[in-house]
């Protein structure tokens, strides 16, 4: 049997697995699949395992999803001397370090080293994150040395072991434990906004970041003690995880593409509030309010998904979420703000969330999910890296919002039609498949 004839076979045996038929997939050949055991250590050990990930989430990922909070507080004040474009570097380089680190840190769970990758990848982010407390006003390396570069590694090591770990206690029905998993770095995102917009004021910088690094201490000790790390799925044989195959490499660029536009709104949203003259106190909340839509919207449509099939609710979330870019230009005014931060936010969470469990649905369950996964990262950090910045040049120090709506627009809109592309390619091979069998 040749590598792609082994590949497409695992891969029904995986499909067969749901409930209901992917509309991804061919559901027919649900007799070639041996069901997986529910939760191959248990459901007590399953579900602390998606708390102790949520809570790891939470705090790592909270950074980037609320750095609107920082975008506004450097430009205005902290970092008088830097632009907009360039204070987006800093988010940029946490961001790609953040999925670029994916690779090494999902091979390192494969290879049995969970446990070592979650603690160094703890310790690295609360060292740094205290570390920003310590930076001085206008001191920009400073800031991108802690923030961008330290607290980025730190973030980049637990990301992608934390949905791996939360989806081996799934075989099956990764799709809901990798949606909570994920959904938390919008839940603190939310919460780290409110704390320090509420503290920078009252207490200064420097007591508003030790706060919530304290924070993070707590609840990164108790993510990593709930963990539990299940036994490895048999190995497929060496060679066969089919990074090439063809609607695997369509997705990555799809999601390359998503990212490059979908960032600009969730980090540009309290500075486009301020920019129209909106009460204070509504702007504080307006990255609040985009952080847990984009929370809820990581969950709800996982449960969907693993019910309905991954692929298929992944392309309708993302073509809903190219058209909600374009309510951004209603949201000069508060009501017009709310509606764009709830709708926005639910879908970007949406079609966010589903890119990795899309990734594994495509894959044979033989694979390195960590290893498949985190090469899937890599281009999505890339467009991380620049997406931000980039966006910043395009509405440029005139602040002309329209463009970089379009922009996020049209590039969501055309990540969304690639995704559809694969998919037909995928079907097309199971389709073929059958029909040799």
């Amino acid at each position: 049997m040749s590598k792609q004839a082994s590949f497409e076979k695992a891969h029904h045996a995986e499909a067969g697995s749901h409930d209901a038929t992917d509309p991804s997939t061919d559901g027919s050949e649900k007799g070639l699949a041996v069901t997986p055991p529910r939760h191959p250590v248990g459901a007590t050990k399953a579900w602390l395992t998606v708390l102790g990930c949520f809570f790891i989430q939470f705090c790592t990922v909270a950074s980037v999803n609320s750095f609107g909070v920082f975008e506004d507080y450097y430009v205005s004040e902290f970092l008088p001397s830097s632009s907009a474009s360039r204070v987006s570097w800093i988010i940029g380089l946490e961001i790609l370090l953040q999925l670029g680190l994916g690779v090494i840190g999902g091979k390192l769970c494969d290879l049995g080293h969970t446990r070592a990758v979650f603690a160094t990848g703890s310790i690295v982010y609360l060292v740094s994150f205290f570390m920003l407390s310590l930076a001085k006003e206008d001191q920009y390396y400073q800031v991108i040395l802690a923030q961008g570069v330290g607290m980025g590694i730190g973030v980049g090591l637990c990301y992608v072991p934390a949905l791996v770990t939360a989806a081996l206690h799934f075989p099956g029905r990764q799709a809901i434990a990798m949606g909570i998993v994920i959904s938390a770095g919008s839940f603190g995102g939310g919460i780290f906004s409110i704390m320090i917009n509420q503290l920078i004021p009252k207490h200064g910088f420097p007591s508003a970041i030790r706060a919530t690094a304290y924070l993070s201490l707590g609840l990164l000790a108790v993510g990593n003690l709930l963990i539990t790390v299940p036994p490895r799925p048999p190995k497929a044989v060496a060679g066969e995880t089919p990074l090439l195959y063809t609607p695997y490499l369509l997705t990555l660029f799809s999601g390359f593409l998503g990212q490059l536009g979908g960032l600009f709104p969730l980090f540009y949203i309290q500075l486009f509030a301020d920019s129209h003259h909106m009460a204070e106190g509504f702007i504080f909340y307006s990255v609040a309010a985009m952080s847990f839509s984009t929370a809820f919207g990581r969950v709800v449509p996982s449960y969907f998904a693993d019910r309905y099939g991954v692929v298929g609710t992944y392309i309708v979330c993302a073509i809903i979420n190219a058209g909600c870019a374009f309510i951004m230009f209603g949201a000069s005014h508060p009501a017009g703000l709310i509606v764009f931060c709830i709708f926005y936010g639910f879908f970007f969470g949406s079609s966010t969330s589903l890119f990795s469990p899309v990734i594994t649905a495509l894959m044979p369950s033989e694979a390195d999910r960590g290893k498949v996964v985190g090469v899937a990262m890599a281009p999505v950090a890339i467009s991380s890296l620049i997406g931000s910045p980039v966006g910043g040049a395009i509405i440029g120090s005139s602040l002309d919002w329209w463009k970089g709506i379009v922009w996020t627009g049209v590039l969501m809109g055309t990540s969304a039609t690639i995704q559809v592309v694969a998919r037909e390619i995928h079907n097309r091979n199971l389709r073929s498949r059958k029909a040799a069998v």
